[in-house]
């Protein structure tokens, strides 16, 4: 009797090493998965900490340079005319792309500045479109013959036959270019124009402009 006792309680034994070792596997496999996911996990988390971090020290350079959002909210109409035809800003694409200084609610006459320094130029910057010298220009997304995407530029410069002109409340700058570091103050006008106008076309170009309404929401 002794003896079976004796048996059963190796044949106990027994039993327990193997869960220990059925325990010992399981743990080990259950390491490897947890190692195997943080080596995924890991990379992306880095890589999205390192896009905040870029976004912000480039929103932080934004705002030392052009004052805190907030900081202003002013109003002005504006229009930018290419050879007779006004660009028309209330497209969604063109709606609020900068904190800044942007157009706004479907609208696209009124401009709202909402920082003290920004100028009339980074709203151009911010809608791909540049004042530079005595020429403007317009960078559009479109595709190649094989369907990649391409950005194309197309500039309105002063030549033998058009002109780029810049007004502010009916006034003529001397140089268009410095339209762009302009800072608007409440109730401006502002009238950016390319072409080939006659004196009436370009009267009645201000014209227009002094009909257009300024949303100030």
């Amino acid at each position: 009797m002794f003896g079976k006792k004796k048996s059963g309680s190796n044949g106990g034994g027994s039993a327990k090493v193997k869960n220990k070792k059925k325990s010992g596997s399981y743990l080990d496999a259950s390491k490897k998965k947890r190692q195997k996911y943080l080596m995924i996990i890991i990379p992306i988390i880095a890589a999205v900490v390192a896009v905040l971090v870029i976004t912000g020290t480039r929103y932080s350079s934004e705002l030392n340079k052009f004052g805190t959002v907030g900081s202003a909210h002013e109003h002005a109409a504006f229009i930018i005319n290419v050879n007779g035809t006004p660009i028309d800003f209330s497209q969604p694409q063109y709606q609020v792309q900068s904190r800044l200084i942007h157009v706004e609610g479907g609208d696209g006459f009124t401009l709202h500045r909402h920082t003290d320094r920004v100028p009339f130029g980074e709203f151009l910057r911010s809608e791909k479109m540049n004042l530079e010298d005595s020429c403007f220009s317009i960078s559009e997304q479109t595709t190649d013959q094989q369907g990649q995407p391409q950005e194309q530029q197309q500039e309105y410069c002063t030549n033998g036959t058009e002109q780029l002109r810049a007004f502010v409340n009916g006034e003529e700058l001397e140089s268009p270019s410095s339209l762009g570091e302009y800072i608007l103050k409440d109730d401006d006008r502002i009238l950016l124009i390319y072409g080939n106008q006659t004196a009436d076309q370009l009267t009645q170009a201000l014209g227009e402009l002094e009909q257009v309404p300024i949303l100030k929401t």
